[in-house]
C-alpha cells in the first residue's frame, strides 16, 4: 500500500477496498490530459476526450469484466461529484452508460454531509441508497490519487449493504514511471 492508501484506511477505520486501475498515469502523460479535459467546460475538446476515453473503457470492461468479479455484478456505481464540486451528474456517468457490457448503472450515491478531499476521506463522506443491500457493485472512478473520494464510496456502499464492492478507476495517478499493469487472471 502506499502512503496514502494507508492513511486514508487509517482515517476510515478500515481496510481499502482494492481498486483496478486501467492505466497508470503521470501528470504528463496523454491518459491524464484526457482525463482532465474530457470534464473540462471547453465542449469541443470535452466531446473529443470524452469519445476516447468511452472507447478506453467499453474496450477494458469488454475484455477484463469476469476478471474483476468472477461472480457477476448487479449495479455499476459511478463516484459521485464532492457537494462543493460540479452538478451532478458526473460526466463520468455518459462514459459507464455507453459500455455495453456493464450492469444497470444506478445512482445509488450521493455526497453525505461531510466534505471529502485529497487525502481526507470521510466515513459519511456519502450517502448511499437503500437499492445496494445485498448487491454486488461496480464502483467506477475517473482518476485515483489519494483514494479519498473512492475509499470513502466505497465505506458507504459496505456500511448500506453491499455484498461486495469492486472498485475500478481509469488512472491511478503515480508519481514515478511504474511498470505496465497487467491483469493477473487473464495475462498471468
Amino acid at each position: 500500500m502506499c502512503t496514502s492508501c494507508r492513511d486514508v484506511a487509517l482515517a476510515l477505520g478500515r481496510p481499502p477496498v482494492p481498486v483496478t486501475p486501467i492505466a497508470l498515469v503521470t501528470a504528463s502523460s496523454p491518459l491524464y490530459r484526457a482525463l482532465r479535459q474530457y470534464k473540462s467546460g471547453e465542449p469541443g475538446v470535452a466531446s473529443r476526450q470524452a469519445a476516447r476515453l468511452a472507447a478506453l473503457v467499453d474496450r477494458f470492461f469488454a475484455r477484463h469484466l469476469d476478471c474483476l468479479a468472477p461472480d457477476g455484478l448487479d449495479l455499476a456505481v459511478v463516484v459521485p461529484s464532492p457537494r462543493d464540486g460540479r452538478p451532478p451528474p458526473h460526466p463520468l456517468t455518459t462514459l459507464v452508460t455507453g459500455t455495453k457490457v456493464l450492469p444497470q448503472l444506478a445512482d445509488a450515491l450521493s455526497p453525505g454531509t461531510a466534505p471529502v478531499a485529497h487525502r481526507r476521506p470521510a466515513r459519511d463522506g456519502y450517502r448511499a441508497t437503500n437499492g445496494v443491500s445485498g448487491k454486488r457493485v461496480l464502483l467506477v472512478d475517473d482518476v485515483y490519487t489519494s483514494g479519498a473520494h473512492l475509499q470513502s464510496a466505497a465505506a458507504a456502499l459496505e456500511e448500506a449493504g453491499a455484498c461486495s464492492v469492486h472498485a475500478v478507476v481509469l488512472g491511478r495517478f503515480v508519481h514515478d514511471h511504474a511498470p505496465r499493469l497487467r491483469c493477473a487472471r487473464c495475462q498471468p
